[in-house]
């Protein structure tokens, strides 16, 4: 096993069962297949160059059926692929593949599209410029591996304004990846000597994300086309073990040479990664904004309902399963508090309150208190507290500090 893992294997792919062993070990497989017929890779008997596309496609599906069968229950397929034009007309290749790959047992996924700016250098005519390639995501079984939780957006700069209009409806935390993937080309150019030369470097930045989604640390990662090496080093940056197999050995030194003088600032950058700084704080903010916009909603339906001018207070607790305990004090004449108890038992149990994870307390005061080491917040906007000046407008109080001016993000 010492010489088959963290190993680039110098074989034709067609032949990948005979560095597999018979352990299924393989959690995921990323990959970018050689361009059909449009990239002469500089050997012999190649997949994809002067291949018909019959036999192409035959030979991609021989090649992941193999790998199928090393693959663990659980396990993954990514493959990043594209269409081109052949004859006046579009072929559909990643659907074409996919269709192959259904046939010997993979169950397609999802289809994730990667804008990816620059792209190989050929054009035809009748072409829009070409800024995109499809990522085919397969799984072994129904059930697999798939972190999502690690790879949530909860930068809020990258965020619309409505995670802070609409905090019920983001996930504390972070924002789930869209089906549009945002990762540009390494500009050859520019690369500098740590990086590999070819046809198609993938971003370090999407492979990372496939890697977090699919895989934990000391799984095995296998790319089949290892070409520059962009799966294996990635791998290695994030404690992951690797197999890859490319049939052209400059290839394969020109990989080993990039990780070695990458690996140090790799594995950096995934423990940095590790860090999640700002995500905690993002989770506490959104429960702050449920927390609050809880209490603005119950108080403007018994306003509305009751005809009573009546404030709350609104007292956070603790976090408990993914439910936070929130105590809410409702200032109202005594009169009211029937009515407030009908309308609280109506509105709590159906959305949009019944969606915030907030497991509420409610008491009722007819007098306001001391409440002079709070935030005050309207009835129009518990995102941002009150100044002094505007305290006329106040409604809400919490010991809870909110100052976010949605405005400052995109629409």
């Amino acid at each position: 096993m010492a010489n088959i893992i963290d190993v680039v294997h110098n074989i034709d792919s067609r032949n990948i069962l005979s560095v597999l062993p018979q352990d299924t070990i393989v959690q995921t497989t990323i990959t970018s297949p050689p361009y059909y017929d449009m990239k002469d890779y500089g050997v012999d008997d190649q997949i994809g160059f002067g291949q018909t596309y019959e036999k192409y496609l035959n030979d991609l599906q021989s090649v992941f059926k193999q790998i199928l069968q090393r693959t663990k229950d659980d396990g993954t397929l990514w493959i990043i692929i594209d269409t081109f034009k052949r004859n006046g007309s579009i072929v559909p290749l990643p659907f074409d593949l996919a269709n192959k790959l259904k046939e010997v047992g993979w169950h397609f996924q999802d289809i994730i599209i990667w804008e990816k700016d620059k792209t190989v250098p050929w054009s035809s005519s009748g072409f829009v410029q070409k800024k995109i390639e499809y990522i085919l995501f397969f799984s072994k079984n129904e059930k697999y591996k798939y972190n999502k939780d690690v790879i949530r957006v909860y930068d809020s700069q990258q965020l619309k304004r409505w995670w802070v209009k609409y905090p019920e409806r983001y996930n504390p935390k972070g924002k789930a990846l869209d089906q549009v993937w945002k990762y540009p080309i390494p500009v050859q150019g520019s690369w500098g000597k740590k990086y590999v030369r070819h046809f198609c470097p993938l971003p370090k930045e999407m492979v990372a994300t496939m890697i977090l989604l699919s895989t934990n640390e000391n799984d095995v990662v296998l790319d089949p086309f290892s070409g520059s090496g962009a799966v294996i080093a990635q791998a290695s940056y994030m404690r992951r073990r690797y197999i890859g197999v490319e049939l052209n050995p400059k290839y394969i030194a020109q990989s080993q040479e990039y990780l070695a003088k990458t690996r140090n600032e790799g594995k950096h950058e995934y423990e940095s990664f590790l860090e999640r700084k700002g995500q905690k704080e993002f989770e506490e903010t959104i429960w702050d904004l449920r927390a609050l916009k809880y209490g603005r909603v119950l108080l403007k339906k018994i306003e509305e309902q009751t005809h009573a001018n009546a404030r709350i207070v609104v007292h956070r607790g603790e976090l408990v399963d993914q439910r936070l305990h929130v105590e809410y004090s409702i200032i109202v004449d005594r009169l009211f508090h029937d009515a407030c108890d009908k309308i609280i038992q109506q509105i709590i149990i159906i959305p949009p309150l019944s969606k915030y994870g907030i497991l509420p307390t409610f008491k009722y005061a007819e007098q306001l208190g001391n409440v002079k080491k709070f935030y005050s917040y309207s009835l129009t906007n518990t995102s941002q507290y009150l100044s002094q000046k505007d305290d006329t407008k106040a409604k809400i109080y919490s010991k809870i500090k909110l100052n976010i001016d949605e405005k400052n993000y995109g629409d």
